[in-house]
């Protein structure tokens, strides 16, 4: 058993449905991808995750099972998984020895994710709701958690969002600045891309290879992002983002550029995401890959794309 890590909390919202686009347009040229088309509906993406990289191109969002009508009535290449539940942890503060011993556990243990992304504070998975309970009990017997501490469920009250939203206009979905707010964009370059395929079954060994790089000498060493998914039941594909390839274990690697954001209310606007990969797309500026989670947006570019980017979205979005 590792070490406990102190971590501040753990955030939970169940009953979501985990709807998916494969193989979309990666030029984005025809037909509507899944963000623009749940913008169309008014319907609030809690997280998003898209990828195109790899043989699976896909765009991969949680929504509130009451959309489930909308969902099903939609034209296009889609997905509906229901029972699925987000579980977040905060804060993770870059380290590997938080992300590699939480894969480590997963991995000993056997409890299956769908996804998993990374925002500036919280590290945060998709997970089917049949494995929450399990979920949980890991989170809580292995990391230091306030002894106060109970998971955060948030739930949707109907009286309390309807008082905010009329008290508070910038709380509203449908409300639109001429520019959003947000607390400030941000551009790291000169960093690698790493890419990792490997079995379920090797999950656990993966995490420890990742602790040994908070145990090494080069203990200041962070990642900037990180993401997976599952591509079959068997096997899984993640994704870091580093200043450097951590060299442990043999994997692809590319140069790339993170972009990222976050402001007041994102995790109850649903058209922050597509408004932001729409201001890329017009400027013909191709992702990588792409995650909302919480109040936090991250858009992996190729290297040198990363200023255009930045330019392109300020035309939307406020940059203080």
């Amino acid at each position: 058993m590792m070490n406990q890590i102190k971590i501040n909390g753990i955030r939970l919202n169940k009953n979501y449905l985990q709807v998916t686009q494969e193989e979309f347009d990666r030029h984005y040229t025809s037909g509507m991808l899944l963000y623009q088309a749940l913008q169309s509906k008014s319907i609030n993406l809690v997280f998003m995750a898209l990828n195109t990289l790899g043989d699976r191109s896909f765009i991969s969002g949680a929504i509130a099972s009451r959309h489930l009508k909308n969902v099903l009535n939609q034209d296009g290449n889609w997905a509906c998984k229901r029972d699925i539940c987000t579980l977040s942890i905060y804060p993770h503060h870059y380290r590997f020895r938080l992300l590699g011993g939480l894969l480590s556990l997963l991995g000993q243990q056997k409890i299956s994710f769908w996804h998993m992304v990374s925002s500036k504070a919280m590290l945060t998975f998709v997970v089917d709701q049949q494995n929450c309970d399990a979920f949980i009990e890991l989170l809580s017997s292995n990391f230091d958690l306030p002894k106060s501490h109970v998971p955060f469920e948030q739930e949707e009250n109907d009286e309390l969002t309807k008082f905010l939203k009329k008290k508070y206009p910038e709380t509203r979905a449908t409300y639109v600045e001429e520019k959003i707010k947000t607390y400030g964009i941000t551009l790291e370059t000169d960093l690698t891309l790493n890419a990792y395929r490997f079995s379920f079954d090797q999950l656990a060994g993966f995490g420890r290879e990742l602790q040994s790089i908070d145990d090494s000498e080069n203990s200041e060493d962070k990642f900037f992002h990180t993401c997976a998914h599952l591509i079959s039941p068997e096997n899984i594909c993640l994704f870091l983002l580093t200043g450097k390839s951590p060299g442990f274990t043999e994997g692809q690697t590319c140069p790339a550029e993170l972009l990222s954001f976050h402001g007041p209310h994102f995790g109850d606007r649903h058209s922050i995401i597509s408004r932001a990969l729409n201001c890329l797309s017009k400027k013909s500026i191709p992702v990588l890959q792409a995650a909302c989670t919480g109040s936090s947006i991250g858009i992996i570019l190729a290297q040198g794309k990363g200023e255009a980017a930045k330019q392109a979205l300020t035309d939307v979005f406020e940059n203080p």
